[in-house]
């Protein structure tokens, strides 16, 4: 169950230093995404250059890590689009256990990742309306490494009375939400829904173990 786009990606998101793009302007009452990302990105690197000096500080930073992954991805979202051929399918039990576990592996995932992220900067661009969607485009680059090529990272984002969250990210034009939805229709088919529920949980316990 790993993801061709690899949470490690998610996790530069959050961690990288950031400059503008030339912005675009932004339909009157729509919602600025690209400072969504900024304020959310800014508040994960305060995180980060906090070094855990004992296992208490680096529960806590875990925590507060999660705590701010939750703020920026909509799991909600995420899961029902994943699991689009079968959501309507789902008793509501059924879909909370699936989102649970699914944000449980995303945290999971960006955590462990997080060693990776300290070098790159990205450029974002204004948010951009497209239907009940606002999409903010970014260029990745490694600033140690001049020569690794660079990426683009779009951001799919969905607004309510909450607030901004984020529900799709689409990485040199190939999205999350299709891969994941991909793994978990050839999963389903085989198994069926609980042998897709098995896979996951064993996956969390194997990265527990690690």
């Amino acid at each position: 169950m790993r993801p061709a786009i690899p949470f490690a990606v998610l996790a530069l998101l959050m961690a990288w230093s950031t400059v503008s793009l030339p912005r675009t302007a932004t339909a009157e009452g729509t919602p600025d995404a690209t400072a969504f990302l900024k304020r959310r990105h800014a508040e994960v690197v305060q995180i980060l250059r906090k070094k855990p000096k004992s296992a208490a500080d680096k529960a806590a930073r875990e925590t507060a890590l999660t705590q701010k992954l939750s703020a920026l991805l909509d799991y909600g979202e995420l899961s029902r689009r994943a699991l689009k051929d079968h959501w309507e399918t789902l008793s509501n039990a059924q879909r909370s256990e699936f989102t649970k576990l699914l944000s449980q592996l995303v945290e999971r995932n960006y955590q462990q990742n997080l060693a990776s992220t300290i070098d790159y900067k990205v450029a974002y661009s204004a948010t951009e309306t497209r239907g009940e969607e606002l999409l903010v485009q970014t260029r990745v680059r490694s600033a140690k490494n001049r020569r690794a090529p660079e990426l683009t990272i779009d951001y799919t984002l969905l607004g309510d009375a909450s607030g901004l969250r984020v529900c799709d990210v689409v990485t040199d034009g190939v999205s999350l939400v299709a891969n994941y939805r991909s793994q978990f229709n050839r999963i389903i088919r085989k198994q069926g829904f609980s042998g897709l529920i098995e896979r996951m949980k064993k996956k969390l316990a194997e990265q527990v173990g690690d």
